[in-house]
């Protein structure tokens, strides 16, 4: 009980700190795992996100510009199998980092983009959980599904497609894709999020 006194007193005199703490950049990226912007992109948001993963709710969405629940890809087969394959492993309770980490490693390999047991994930639970989720009767084709609703929710012309905080802004992509950086770091302050000092530096 007293813990939660001392709690509520620190809100009262400092209410913005409590905020803080709660608020984070959502930030939502469609993409499709044989797309080559798709790799370039996820590939420099890794290095980014490294330093601001405590300021960003990150959702990764693999369909892109796929159609009748994943099973048509604008890539062909192989990006389909990939998608769901992805899809899968972003279901699993891997952090947020983890998860990037994985998407990462095994969109820039195209050999290792249908493939599960790789060494882009060392947990032997969750290369289980991935092998059961493609098969049969697995949830592959229901996450694809959502991850359909998802992505038709925003009007794009390109993939990937950045979204901040549920809002798709077509005029601020080429920011959000050539200036990466900068970009997620005016959206954080925008969110109300007092500027982090990596955003301060120049470089990476």
């Amino acid at each position: 009980m007293s813990q939660l006194i001392f709690l509520l007193l620190v809100c009262h005199v400092l209410p913005h700190g409590c905020e803080q703490d709660q608020k984070r950049l959502k930030m939502t990226v469609l993409y499709e795992v044989l797309c080559v912007d798709s790799v370039d992109y996820l590939t420099s948001l890794l290095r980014v996100f490294k330093k601001l993963n405590g300021y960003i709710d990150l959702q990764l969405v693999p369909y892109g510009k796929a159609s009748h629940g994943g099973t048509v890809c604008q890539h062909g087969p192989k990006e389909c199998k990939g998608n769901r394959i992805q899809d899968c492993a972003l279901h699993t309770d891997m952090t947020q980092l983890e998860k990037l980490s994985y998407v990462t490693c095994q969109i820039t390999n195209r050999k290792l983009v249908t493939k599960i047991d790789t060494k882009c994930i060392k947990s032997s639970a969750i290369k289980r959980y991935i092998t059961e989720c493609m098969g049969r009767n697995g949830r592959s084709r229901t996450y694809q599904k959502q991850s359909e609703r998802i992505t038709n929710m925003y009007e794009f012309d390109q993939i990937p497609a950045i979204i901040y905080n549920d809002e798709f802004d077509e005029s601020l992509q080429d920011e959000a894709t050539d200036k990466l950086k900068k970009s997620i770091c005016r959206a954080i302050v925008e969110t109300g999020i007092e500027e982090p000092t990596y955003c301060f530096k120049r470089k990476h």
